[in-house]
């Protein structure tokens, strides 16, 4: 998806093996991409993203793609909700040192969009802070135990 640099001092290594819907051609322009999540919210990604990010740690802008997004999509490549949530995914895979496997591309987001909703709910005090399991680092949710139980799962989106 983005390879190398991506405009105007922004430098990202962001080349993720697994495309959820329908396939990006390669020749198209990284700089969609990077319109799609926003500049801001990739530099993040890129440089504040780590080991010690807990889910109270996303920013508002990304917590809000991530609740957001339609999980019945089948072609996510022009939806911002979901690119967004992808490469959030695909960074945790790369902190977590795990391989995304494309039949969980939809569990993921699931996940994903449910901690999102989670954290949004506990930002605006209509939710009590919640389980303890919450304050592990959110690469770890994802790739996790927490992570791996919902890739066994069969869900509507993802029946495999």
């Amino acid at each position: 998806m983005i390879a190398g640099s991506t405009g105007e001092g922004l430098q990202v290594d962001f080349c993720p093996r697994v495309r959820y819907g329908k396939r990006m051609k390669e020749s198209e322009d990284a700089g969609n991409v990077v319109a799609l999540i926003g500049k801001e919210n990739l530099q993040w990604l890129a440089t504040e993203f780590c080991r010690d990010t807990r889910l109270k740690d996303l920013p508002k802008d990304i917590l809000e793609r991530a609740s957001s997004m339609d999980i019945t999509l089948r072609d996510y490549s022009r939806d911002r909700n979901a690119v967004t949530a992808i490469a959030l995914i695909t960074f945790a895979y790369r902190l977590g040192g795990k391989h995304q496997e494309p039949q969980y591309g939809s569990n993921d987001l699931l996940l994903l969009k449910v901690l999102a909703l989670k954290e949004k709910r506990r930002r605006t005090g209509s939710e009590p802070c919640g389980h303890p399991g919450l304050d592990l680092p959110l690469f770890e949710l994802i790739t996790g135990e927490v992570g791996e139980a919902m890739r066994a799962a069969k869900f509507i989106t993802n029946p495999v």
